[in-house]
């Protein structure tokens, strides 16, 4: 029976009929069947098993900050990566970070040990393994640029090393198909001074502050459409402000969409 689903499985946590908007920055979204906390890789390939066995789907969230969740939820599991996925090694000018580690934490943990070369990433919320799926990157650079290689596994739980030629990293995407989870990843950084390092993450933090909206949102919604900018497209079009329900095109940023308090993701 469905009903006892993954609550057998050392090394997790679950819970049923979870509200993933507590899990958003966007505060939208219905609730997930099963919401599973994973604290290690021997519980994810079980959990993954099981998903496979009894035909559900699965979707890994990272720190929520990218995502839109249907009204209507997800009929399947959300799985969310703790415990050994969150641990941070260094060799020599080589960190190697789990999938679950937050940006935000990974920088400063390098900064502190006096390693600099990621100081681009200030301000971007999300995690190791989504930035690297992602591409996550700002001021010309991004996670392809730090990335030397990463473990992964597949929805049968079989795991595997690509080096950085086999990601398929490109503008804000790589080709690491859905389903394929990013256990971690190794990071190569650069002696610094850590003066020089805070000096330059706080400069990087202040001017995405200036640009940054603020309220519940996702960030920038659109990749844009280079040379253009998806701001600069929408503002064109007279949308900047626009407003359906409680989901406004801001009104300093025309790329953001913002919930202004019960938004709905039809709204978006």
């Amino acid at each position: 029976m469905r009903r006892r689903l993954f609550f057998g499985i050392t090394g997790t946590r679950v819970v049923k009929n979870e509200a993933l908007k507590k899990h958003t920055s966007f505060h939208i979204g219905g609730t997930a069947s099963y919401f599973v906390y994973v604290y290690s890789k021997k519980a994810l390939a079980r959990v993954l098993h099981t998903t496979k066995k009894k035909g559900m789907r699965y979707f890994v969230l990272g720190s929520g900050t990218n995502v839109l969740f249907s009204d209507k939820g997800f009929a399947g599991v959300v799985i969310k990566l703790g415990g050994a996925f969150k641990k941070i090694q260094r060799k020599d000018n080589l960190f190697t970070c789990g999938g679950g580690v937050l940006i935000e934490t990974f920088l400063r943990t390098t900064a502190h040990q006096k390693y600099g070369g990621a100081e681009f990433l200030t301000g971007i919320p999300g995690t190791i393994g989504g930035g690297i799926k992602g591409n996550a990157g700002a001021f010309g650079k991004s996670f392809a640029d730090i990335t030397r290689h990463i473990f992964t596994m597949n929805k049968k739980g079989e795991e595997k090393c690509l080096k950085h030629s086999a990601i398929g990293f490109g503008y804000r995407t790589s080709q690491l198909r859905h389903g394929i989870i990013v256990l971690a990843a190794v990071l190569a950084m650069k002696r610094n001074n850590p003066s020089r390092i805070k000096n330059l993450m706080a400069r990087n933090r202040a001017s995405r502050l200036k640009r940054m909206p603020l309220g519940f949102s996702a960030g920038s919604f659109f990749k844009n459409p280079l040379p253009n900018t998806a701001g600069a497209l929408i503002e064109s079009c007279g949308l900047k402000g626009s407003r359906i329900g409680d989901a406004e095109v801001s009104t300093i940023h025309a790329n953001w969409i913002i919930n202004r308090g019960r938004a709905q993701a039809s709204d978006v």
